[in-house]
């Protein structure tokens, strides 16, 4: 919900200096635009997340990387490559053949490596974890690509508000100043109304670069998430922001990081990959074999035969091998469980803190929309009555508008805070909290 538009009553006090004949000549309402030319093209965010989806280098990398890990469990859990032999034995000279050596001989063979049973099952358990690691790893990047995404749409929809607001506030100034300078000419008004005017301008046009500069380091920011350059322009922001819903209480919120969060869940994996690890460890203390057949070809005064030969290879120094790689597995997994925990804080911290965030900026849009807002803008139209009959001076009128604009200000800035803590959250729970 937007609060209610000061414009109309800005417009209202304008016209009604008009028809007191302040005016030299007629003026329309502030912050209203002629002139050729279409209106620049709305830009949506739900547009934006498409491209960045599509071209985000971040994202793209994280997508070939997780299609990487999905390619490592057939690998690892494949027999090794067999050997194919050929052996030509000759006897005294490097030329002996066949048939000039009663000894010599042809073979061809085959052999075969096959690991202990179980090791290659656990080895390719433990790289589809970790595939399912990048996967969740994946996602969170994505997320948190989206939420940086639309915190900087915000940043630009506040500051493009923002300096459309100062604007409204610069004409009628300009407006005031002119008349306080009008008043002043006829020795109905004093200098201190028309100096007090000229440096509310002044200073509003330094809020205009201030609020220009914000304006184009988040496009600048939305252009690079976008991966595209820097100074592609955006178009034009919509001409409000709906505040979004928030139901969940703390409780679930908790609950939603335990289940969905894609960081949690990425940690979680890396446990159960180095977990394997330790039973991958265990079974390397198992000896491998080795299976071969060669058939040779010997002279015709000998027959054809061939040899099949068996190996056993034994982990005589496990003292120096295996047992640091079991060592080595067991800290691994400590470090993921550590890594885990760490990570489960981090984010019950962040949701605890964008929680309050939340909370607090929807009771102060509440107090915006139901209280100050509209208090100032009574607060105006009683200026402004008392203005007509000389009650109050110019200064207080002035000052009775200016800060209806800047309350206006304050309201979006605290809206643009609201969507940007739900962005905040998405990344941490998984699941998408702020307008599309």
């Amino acid at each position: 919900m937007c609060p209610p538009t000061c414009v109309g009553r800005m417009a209202l006090v304008i016209a009604t200096f008009a028809m007191n004949g302040m005016f030299a000549q007629s003026v329309s309402p502030s912050g209203s635009q002629s002139g050729p030319g279409a209106q620049p093209e709305r830009t949506q965010l739900r547009a934006l997340i498409d491209q960045l989806v599509e071209n985000n280098p971040e994202i793209r990398a994280a997508r070939y990387r997780h299609e990487a890990a999905t390619k490592r469990p057939s690998q690892v859990g494949t027999l090794p490559e067999p050997k194919l032999t050929f052996v030509d034995f000759g006897v005294g000279h490097p030329f002996s053949t066949l048939d000039v050596s009663n000894f010599a001989y042809k073979g061809f063979g085959i052999s075969q490596e096959v690991p202990f049973p179980g090791k290659l099952a656990l080895a390719s358990e433990e790289a589809r974890r970790e595939a399912q690691a990048e996967g969740a790893a994946y996602r969170s990047i994505v997320l948190d690509a989206i939420s940086r995404l639309k915190i900087a749409y915000f940043e630009w929809f506040n500051a493009a508000k923002a300096t459309e607001i100062t604007r409204k506030n610069r004409d009628l100034l300009d407006q005031f100043e002119k008349i306080a300078r009008a008043r002043y000419s006829v020795g109905k008004g004093i200098q201190q109304d028309v100096l007090k005017a000229q440096v509310e301008l002044s200073g509003l046009a330094q809020q205009l670069e201030l609020l220009q500069e914000r304006k184009e380091a988040a496009e600048a920011q939305i252009n690079a998430l976008l991966n595209r350059p820097i100074d592609t322009p955006l178009g034009a922001p919509p001409p409000t922001l709906r505040r979004s819903p928030f139901q969940m209480d703390l409780e679930a919120l908790l609950g939603a990081i335990q289940e969905g969060s894609p960081q949690l869940r990425a940690r979680q994996f890396q446990v159960d990959a180095r977990a394997v690890g330790i039973d991958r460890a265990r079974r390397e203390f198992r000896p491998d074999f080795g299976f071969s057949f060669q058939w040779q070809k010997t002279s015709a005064q000998f027959p054809d035969y061939y040899m099949a030969m068996a190996e056993v290879k034994i982990p005589v120094y496990f003292w120096r091998k295996q047992r640091y790689a079991l060592e080595e597995a067991s800290a691994r997994v400590k470090e993921a469980r550590e890594n885990y925990a760490a990570t489960r804080q981090e984010l019950i911290f962040a949701a605890k803190d964008q929680y309050l965030a939340i909370r607090t900026s929807e009771r102060v849009l509440a107090l915006y929309e139901s209280g100050v807002i509209p208090q100032a803008a009574l607060s105006v139209e009683s200026a402004m009555a008392a203005y007509e009959v000389g009650s109050v001076d110019f200064l207080s009128l002035l000052s009775s508008l200016t800060t209806l604009l800047n309350f206006e200000i304050q309201y979006y800035t605290e809206l643009t805070r609201h969507e940007q803590a739900l962005a905040r959250l998405e990344p941490v729970i998984g699941q998408p909290l702020a307008q599309p």
